[in-house]
């Protein structure tokens, strides 16, 4: 090798396009020498060599080796299509179109021609559809049209070109004791009905199933009317019982309740298809006919009417329109073609009052109270095609307050109150009225009027409103009255004017009433002024009066003081003297007693001295000084106890003040 590099260490040409051209030659032998080798490849269970060759495809499956000619054939291996339990695939056949469908569980490898269809999801592989025991699957079958249904529990393989109709499995129907389901051919149309319980399977793919429905529970006293759409047939079904339709073109109407009835009640049916009618009286348990429904509105029971002394019944007659009083007592239950028009009481009228009753030719029946000449009163039954007159009068009072028992007594006739029962007592109303004097004051008088039904035919045939004519023609004449007068006048004689008012006895006796009396009894004036100044002029003659009272008054009661006093003086002087004749008495009896004393204790006091002082006038002056003795005494216990004074004179006193000596000074 040396010696060659050393040879051609010099080279006349490049070295480097020298060996390239000689590498492509070596690699140009080599391949044509390879090209008539054949090509190995080794393959695993799972494995497959897919050979395409110039004009075919082959393929060969594993395990093994597979050899091809590497120069005309192109070799890839590739995985079988492993399929699990729950899995499948579609293969289509790419020469002829023509797709098969591969379940699992399988190691599956593709022919020559054919491929894997991806599914819905892009996936090769799909899930096959497990059904549950109470679930089914619809297949629609692309090339024919056709539906196929399965039932579970089964695991469903759909064919290439089937599609599923449901996104999910379809549940059963699970009918219950109370329930049925109508089933519908969508093909031939025909309906049938499947009553619980079950669990329900369509039975073709072409079965529609409606909703679970509910059966009618009916109890012992309730039914329910079900009508054959297909013939219009209707049928009564009664209770007990759990209703379901025996056919499904059986329409169930609503749940009725049987008519209860009692000894006393009834309920008439109308048979709307055949026109009759029929009573059913209590006691009983009523069930409808299929036609029948109630031939008078809520409600179809209705009570019998208790005929008796109170009560009466007007009855009319639909076949011949004639009405009848039924008076006879008991139970009352009218026929198939009769109506009850009215159940009427008894009609009392008291011996005050009166009743008109109307019929119906327009003639008037009077019913006086005290008709029977006693005053018991007087009762009636209104008769057939009659009715009891009712007037509207004039009321201070409402209608809804009459009813109540409540007395307004307002003064103006500002409502209209029915009256049936005309009342000939007296009666009152009480009125409001503005009138003006002939001086031109506004005054508004209040007061009362009496009046009275006198005639109640005149009253009925010239009046409808007696009360509120009275009231009016009331009011126009003390308007006429007080209009003729001033103020003073008025005030001095309103009480003469208002009777003078009352005075027409024509206009009510016209409408047979009588106006007993028409008082005023209060008045003011309308005006706040001339109000003003007549208020001033009550006041002040108010005033007048009750000071002409008070003087007469302090006059009287300086009377009685005069008297009293008068009367006490005389008392008092008769007093004075009678105690000044008293002490006069007294005095003289105590004079005489102390007299009498000083005398004998003067003698006595003489008689002692006679022996030892033998003069007379010394024994005086010994009486003299021993009383004078006693008088100082005396005196001098009535100064120590404070009940006396002592009043002296200088001469009385015999006083020497002595003060102490100083040299110099003189004595006092």
């Amino acid at each position: 090798g040396r010696g060659w590099r050393r040879r051609h260490a010099r080279p006349t040409m490049p070295v480097i396009p020298a060996i390239g051209f000689a590498a492509c030659g070596l690699a140009t032998l080599v391949a044509l020498s390879l090209g008539n080798l054949p090509g190995l490849a080794f393959l695993q269970p799972n494995e497959q060599l897919h050979m395409r060759g110039l004009s075919d495809i082959h393929v060969k499956n594993g395990p093994g080796i597979a050899t091809y000619l590497p120069l005309v054939t192109r070799a890839r291996k590739r995985n079988g299509v492993k399929l699990d339990e729950t899995q499948y695939a579609v293969v289509r056949n790419s020469l002829t179109a023509e797709e098969v469908t591969i379940e699992g569980p399988t190691l599956y490898f593709l022919r020559p021609h054919e491929v894997l269809v991806a599914g819905k999801h892009g996936s090769d592989l799909r899930t096959k559809i497990v059904l549950e025991k109470q679930e089914y699957i619809r297949l629609r079958d692309a090339k024919s049209g056709n539906l196929r249904q399965v039932h579970g529990p089964a695991t469903v393989v759909p064919s290439p070109h089937e599609t599923v109709t449901s996104r999910e499995p379809q549940r059963a129907l699970k009918l219950s004791d109370l329930e049925y389901v109508i089933v519908t051919d969508t093909l031939s149309g025909a309906e049938r009905l499947v009553s619980g319980p079950a669990l329900f399977f369509p039975q073709s793919a072409y079965e529609r199933v409606g909703e679970a429905l509910h059966k009618r529970p009916l109890s012992e006293l309730e039914y329910t009317v079900v009508t054959d759409t297909l013939s219009g047939s209707k049928r009564v079904v009664q209770g007990p019982a759990l209703y379901a339709p025996a056919s499904p073109h059986d329409l169930i109407g609503d749940t009725s309740h049987a008519f209860e009835l009692k000894q006393h009640q009834y309920v008439k049916l109308l048979d709307s298809a055949t026109g009759g009618v029929r009573v059913m009286r209590g006691e009983a348990v009523i069930f409808p006919a299929a036609h029948e429904v109630p031939a008078e509105g809520n409600p179809a029971v209705r009570n019998a009417v208790n005929v008796d002394d109170e009560t009466a019944v007007l009855v009319l007659s639909l076949q011949t329109g004639q009405q009848r009083l039924v008076t006879d007592q008991g139970l009352f239950f009218p026929q198939p073609l009769e109506e009850i028009v009215e159940v009427r009481k008894l009609v009392r009228v008291e011996p005050h009052e009166v009743a008109i009753v109307r019929d119906n030719k327009g003639a008037f029946t009077f019913h006086a109270g005290n008709g029977t000449g006693d005053e018991s009163g007087a009762a009636f039954h209104i008769p057939p095609f009659s009715e009891l007159v009712t007037m509207m009068w004039s009321s201070g009072t409402s209608k809804e307050d009459v009813k109540a028992n409540v007395v307004r007594n307002a003064k103006q006739v500002a409502y209209k109150v029915p009256v049936q029962k005309i009342d000939l007592r007296p009666q009152y109303a009480f009125f409001e009225y503005k009138v003006r004097t002939s001086d031109n004051v506004e005054l508004v008088l209040e007061g009362t009027i009496f009046w009275a039904v006198k005639d109640v035919p005149r009253m009925i045939e010239r009046t409808g409103d007696p009360k509120g004519d009275v009231w009016y023609h009331a009011r126009s004449a003390l308007i006429q009255a007080v209009s003729k007068v001033d103020l003073l006048e008025f005030m001095a004689s309103f009480n003469t004017i208002a009777r003078a008012a009352a005075a027409d006895e024509a206009f009510y006796e016209e409408r047979g009433v009588k106006l007993y009396s028409l008082e005023v009894t209060r008045y003011e004036c309308a005006d706040g002024k001339t109000a003003s100044v007549l208020q001033e002029i009550i006041q002040e003659t108010t005033n007048r009066i009750n000071r002409m009272q008070k003087q007469r008054s302090d006059n009287e009661v300086e009377h009685e003081e005069l008297t009293a006093k008068i009367e006490r003086e005389k008392q008092r002087s008769a007093l004075i003297e009678a105690q000044a004749a008293n002490e006069k008495l007294q005095k003289s009896v105590e004079g005489e007693s102390e007299g009498t004393r000083l005398a004998q204790n003067t003698l006595a006091f003489l008689r002692q001295l006679n022996v030892s002082v033998p003069d007379a006038q010394e024994r005086l002056s010994l009486l003299r000084f021993f009383s004078e003795q006693a008088t100082l005494t005396k005196q001098t216990e009535h100064l120590s106890t404070g009940t006396a004074s002592l009043f002296l004179t200088p001469q009385d006193v015999n006083l020497k003040i002595q003060g102490a000596h100083r040299p110099g000074a003189a004595y006092v």
